[in-house]
């Protein structure tokens, strides 16, 4: 009876192990982020209006944020969906750029996105500049502001206890 408690108990326990693996890898398939990669996406610079707002779960995700905010760009002949971010780290991108606001993003997309979405590196606004991805397109929310790998806005204790990406 007891090895039948033990063996059960490890069942369950490798049944939540893989079921919190099989969670965890949402997204595009991708086993690590873009920041991560040797081979960076070109950045390209697109201009627009914004149309729309949309906050909420991201379906593609490859970060551990569950709520993203997504502007929905006019740019002349297409219309983009592009990613900004966690909702709560991008507010004052929000904020900045309402519906009906032009404005001037550096993005990228990568071949397992759809065709019509970006992941904004910087939005401008009239004379401002939001800066949301480094150079090698780290996310600024996950840099920890220099108290933990990875920890969101300089909270948490460090690697893997703050919000990524999403999209």
């Amino acid at each position: 009876m007891r090895h039948l408690r033990s063996s059960a108990a490890l069942g369950v326990l490798i049944v939540a192990v893989a079921a919190g693996a099989a969670f965890a890898q949402k997204g595009t398939g991708e086993a690590t982020g873009i920041a991560r990669r040797a081979e960076k996406p070109p950045i390209v610079t697109l201009s627009g209006t914004v149309t729309d707002t949309k906050i909420g779960p991201c379906k593609l995700t490859t970060g551990r944020a569950s709520e993203g905010a997504h502007l929905i760009v006019r740019t002349g002949d297409k219309t983009i969906n592009l990613h900004l971010g966690p909702s709560a780290a991008v507010g004052d991108v929000l904020k900045a750029a309402p519906v009906g606001r032009s404005i001037t993003v550096d993005g990228f997309r990568t071949d397992r996105m759809p065709a019509d979405a970006y992941v904004a590196k910087s939005v401008k606004v009239d004379d401002r500049t939001f800066t949301l991805r480094d150079d090698s397109l780290r996310p600024t929310w996950a840099a920890g502001r220099g108290r933990g790998r990875g920890a969101w806005d300089g909270r948490g204790p460090g690697w893997r206890r703050g919000f990524g990406g999403c999209f």
